[in-house]
């Protein structure tokens, strides 16, 4: 006990320090993130991205157009043809923090300044004597929503929060993410702009990207991130309020969408296939062959996808997507009901549960319960696939690898360390085994010499056992001739008698060879019963339990008589045929008559009475003694078929008729024999099942 107490002990401390190892582990972070990929994999959006068109800065755009950046005049034309399409907005992935050198106001001053040469633009109309005014204006006709950075290298630029997007006090009391050394627009574009929103994007610690900060915090100001500040410029309004740790902790109300955030505002983004995205180069939109239907209505987003002009990041399908598709797929997103969220509560809750779990499995371990530890297994892992499958419908990921991956290194661990102690302990069983060949080899050969001496011993105690009833019946033999040897005797004497008297005539003689004869067929089958008993029956064979019971009574008919005691017998109108020794069931029956014989003389009720009785159903036999003997007591009735246990003196019993009576009953005949007090005496039942060849008769 106190091993096995340890041992608990010991498991319990080992498990505890395995799930220490994986708390804030970055390992169990990195393979649920794989889990994560796995489940949004086979469970993509059914959506298709059809709000937004992407208008590439390309290799195409820079080979016609020249190096980026182009001159702002090149931009406001784009911008000024998307918004002659009617678009619902205009969104920039890219920031206008300085001046456009190329403008020609620009040129003249630096030349002017650097070389001290005079340059002069009359020739050139006015309006178009400083790009960034005409790049202004495009952007104020224009339904335009900028961006903003953070850039520790570079001084803050003044950002200037457009009024149509609203923000909750609620913010006031959450951990958002921070935005330091703000770098915006220049004030002249950003004023006239619709909306700002951060550009920022972390790939996870695995360097895939795969969640956005909805919404961060510059000094006492909340900024949303692009493309929740686009859908904004079209839906006006954002919404904020708390949520159940359980759904994130942060819900989110925009364009009649209800969505949800974790605690720092991160939201699960839900890719689409790139092909699905509708993408065109800024210089088809620019010699104008596109079709304006295919940006009427639309958020249009203008980015860079040439290498090396944009951040790139990777997907969890091993594709690479610059910055400007990852905001275009928020707007997306969101008006699609796509945004997931991932709340930190399941990931300490599941390392928990996945805890509780290895201690119960644990201790079907130590049971052995191996068959049982696979199913919990099996059934946990399936049921937590189910109900994350489940939460992902409602786009809500239970960090599942929290669960499942530290259980399963558990487990693992287990089942190593169960095999080697299992084949520890099978080597040492095999070595004690070769150990104790030769000793077996010894038993085995005391033990036959044990069995046949066993088996002499019972052929003894069964022979003692049918000495002792054989003792009784020679007493109960000469009891019964005595009586017909007397009759006999009178016989002889009135024969002589009548002889001399001349009364000897033919009818005389018929009748004392009549009388004499009857008495000496009476001891003949005495004698005849007698060796019935006696005589060893060397194979079962089939008999009537009827003439056994009757054969018996009448062995001892002389001594019951002798002693006043009255024996009534209730036989079966039918044949009782059962298989066994007609001997051995006629010794159980005289043990049970000697029984009973000496409770009714020890006891002396009035009218001394025994009471056979033998009922049978289609398949067994019941044969019931009862005796008005005073039964047997209580304290010693469960005793009574034990060997060498008797109440009688040591010179009228030696315990072992109702041993040897119950041995031959259930081990020799397949029965059953009790004992139980009724009325004032004793009720011996015997059970017996009758040969089935004879019931099918």
């Amino acid at each position: 006990m106190k091993k096995n107490m340890l041992l608990i002990a010991g498991s319990l401390i080992l498990t505890i320090l395995f799930y220490l190892f994986w708390w804030q582990n970055p390992l169990l972070t990195y393979l649920d993130y794989k889990l994560y990929d796995r489940f949004t994999h086979s469970m993509p959006s059914s959506h298709a991205p059809a709000s937004t068109v992407v208008i590439e800065i390309d290799d195409k755009s820079l080979k016609a157009l020249g190096q980026w950046p182009w001159p702002r005049i090149i931009t406001a034309k784009l911008i000024d043809t998307i918004t002659n399409s009617k678009p619902s907005a205009i969104v920039m992935d890219m920031v206008f923090s300085e001046e456009d050198r190329t403008s020609p106001i620009i040129l003249q001053s630096f030349y002017n300044n650097a070389l001290g040469v005079k340059i002069t633009i009359d020739g050139l109309p006015k309006s178009l004597h400083d790009n960034d005014a005409v790049l202004s204006d495009a952007i104020h006709r224009s339904p335009m929503v900028l961006p903003v950075f953070s850039n520790t290298d570079r001084q803050s630029s003044i950002c200037i929060l457009p009024s149509t997007v609203t923000y909750d006090n609620f913010l006031k009391n959450t951990n958002l993410y921070p935005l330091n050394n703000l770098v915006c627009s220049l004030p002249r574009f950003q004023q006239p702009s619709q909306g700002i929103g951060h550009i920022h994007a972390m790939a996870d610690e695995d360097g895939i990207l795969r969640r956005l900060p909805l919404v961060m915090q510059h000094e006492d100001v909340w900024i949303p991130t692009l493309g929740m500040a686009a859908t904004a410029s079209v839906h006006k309004g954002i919404q904020f309020d708390a949520a159940s740790p359980f759904l994130g902790g942060m819900e989110l109300t925009q364009s009649g969408k209800r969505f949800f955030a974790d605690s720092h505002s991160n939201a699960l983004l839900s890719f689409y296939p790139f092909d699905q995205y509708e993408k065109i180069s800024a210089v088809d939109i620019l010699n104008g062959s596109v079709k304006p239907e295919r940006l009427n209505g639309k958020c249009v987003f203008i980015g860079s996808t040439a290498l090396g002009l944009d951040s790139m990041y990777t997907m969890s399908d091993g594709s690479v997507r610059s910055g400007v598709y990852i905001h275009a797929t928020m707007v997306e997103n969101i008006l699609n009901g796509d945004l997931g969220v991932q709340p930190s509560l399941y990931q300490p809750l599941n390392i928990i549960l996945s805890f509780i779990i290895g201690i119960l499995l644990l201790m079907q371990m130590i049971r052995k319960q191996y068959l049982s530890v696979v199913i919990s297994y099996l059934t946990i892992s399936l049921l937590a696939g189910i109900i994350t499958a489940l939460a992902w419908q409602y786009h809500l990921y239970l960090s599942i690898g929290y669960l499942i991956i530290p259980l399963s290194a558990y487990l693992f661990i287990l089942a190593l360390l169960m095999f080697f102690i299992d084949y520890r302990n099978k080597k040492r069983f095999i070595d004690e085994l070769n150990r104790s060949t030769l000793q077996k080899q010894r038993l085995q050969s005391a033990l036959s010499a044990s069995e046949s001496e066993i088996e002499y011993q019972k052929a003894m105690l069964f022979q003692q056992s049918k000495l002792a009833a054989m003792g009784e019946m020679i007493d109960n033999i000469a009891h019964q001739w005595r009586q017909p040897l007397n009759l006999l005797g009178v016989i002889i004497q009135h024969a002589e008698f009548a002889y001399s008297k001349g009364k000897v005539d033919e009818k005389y003689i018929q009748k004392m060879n009549t009388d004499s004869m009857e008495q000496i067929l009476f001891m003949s089958q005495t004698i005849d019963d007698f060796r019935n008993f006696v005589k060893p029956d060397r194979q079962n064979i089939l008999f009537d339990l009827n003439k056994s019971v009757e054969e018996s009574i009448r062995l001892l008919s002389g001594i019951f008589k002798a002693n006043s005691i009255t024996i009534i017998a209730e036989y079966s109108d039918e044949p009782l045929m059962i298989m066994g020794s007609p001997s051995e069931f006629k010794q159980v029956i005289i043990n049970l008559l000697h029984n009973a014989r000496d409770a009714l003389l020890e006891n002396n009720p009035i009218n001394p009475m025994i009471h056979i009785k033998l009922v049978a159903d289609q398949s067994n036999v019941a044969i019931t003694l009862k005796d008005n003997g005073g039964g047997i007591a209580l304290a010693v009735i469960d005793k009574i078929f034990e060997p060498y246990f008797t109440t009688k003196d040591e010179t009228k019993g030696s315990g072992i008729g109702l041993y040897i009576s119950r041995a031959i009953i259930k081990t020799k005949m397949g029965g059953e024999i009790t004992a139980t007090n009724v009325e004032n005496g004793a009720l011996f039942t015997i059970t017996l099942p009758l040969d089935a060849r004879e019931s099918i008769a």
